[in-house]
C-alpha cells in the first residue's frame, strides 16, 4: 500500500515538474517575442517618422504582438512563485491578462479603423485612454512581479522594476498630457527601449533555467 502511494506521489510530482518546465519554456519564447518584436516596432516607428506608411501600421501590429506575449511571461512568475499571498497573486494575474487583452483588442480595433486614437490630443481620451490605463497596469504588474518574485529571480528583477515603473509612467503621462508631457517622454525610454531589452533578458534567463522547479 505504501509503495503504491509513493509511486502515485512520484508520478504526480514529475507531472508537476513537467508542467512547470512547459510553462517556463513558453515564457522563455514569449520573452524573446517581446524583445524581438519590440526592437522591430521601434525600427518601424523610426521609419514611419522618416517615410510614413505602411510603417506606422507595421509598428502597431508589432506592438500588439509584443503586449500579446506578456501573459505567457506573467504565468511563469505565477508558476515559479513569489512573496505575494496566493489570492492577491491570482488577482494580479487575472487583471494582468485582462489588461494585456484589453490593450491588444483596443489597438487591433484602431488598426482596423473601428476606433480612433488621436496621438496629437492634449490628453488621452476614449480608446486611447483605455489603452493608457491598461498600459499603466501592465507596467505596475511588471514592477511588482520583479520586486516580489521569489529567490528564483536574480538581480535582473531590478531591471523589471525600472521597466515596469517606466511603462506605468508612460501610460500615466499620456492620460495626463498626451504624447508631449514630461512623464510620457521619461516613460517612453522604458517603454520603447528598456521593455524589449527586459524581454530579451527574461527570455534568455528562463531559457537557461530550463524549467527548474518553483522556489
Amino acid at each position: 500500500m505504501a509503495s503504491a502511494e509513493a509511486e502515485s506521489f512520484t508520478r504526480a510530482y514529475h507531472a508537476g515538474v513537467r508542467g512547470t518546465q512547459a510553462i517556463v519554456r513558453r515564457a522563455s519564447v514569449a520573452g524573446w517575442v517581446v524583445g524581438v518584436s519590440g526592437v522591430l516596432a521601434l525600427g518601424a516607428l523610426a521609419l514611419f517618422f522618416w517615410v510614413g506608411q505602411p510603417w506606422g501600421t507595421i509598428n502597431d501590429l508589432l506592438l500588439i504582438i509584443t503586449i500579446g506575449a506578456m501573459p505567457f511571461l506573467m504565468l511563469a512568475f505565477w508558476e515559479l512563485g513569489g512573496l505575494t499571498p496566493t489570492p492577491l497573486a491570482l488577482t494580479a494575474q487575472v487583471l494582468g491578462w485582462l489588461a494585456a487583452a484589453t490593450w491588444c483588442v483596443t489597438h487591433l480595433l484602431f488598426v482596423l479603423g473601428v476606433v480612433d486614437i488621436d496621438y496629437q490630443a492634449a490628453a488621452a481620451t476614449g480608446a486611447y485612454a483605455v489603452e493608457s490605463v491598461a498600459l499603466v497596469y501592465i507596467g505596475l504588474w511588471i514592477a511588482g512581479a520583479g520586486l516580489l518574485a521569489g529567490p528564483w529571480l536574480t538581480a535582473i528583477r531590478w531591471l523589471g522594476v525600472i521597466v515596469g515603473v517606466g511603462i506605468a509612467l508612460y501610460g500615466l503621462g499620456t492620460i495626463v498630457s498626451g504624447t508631449r508631457g514630461v512623464l510620457t517622454y521619461a516613460g517612453a525610454v522604458a517603454y520603447l527601449l528598456l521593455f524589449p531589452a527586459w524581454g530579451l533578458v527574461m527570455g534568455t534567463f528562463l531559457g537557461r533555467r530550463g524549467g527548474v522547479e518553483a522556489a
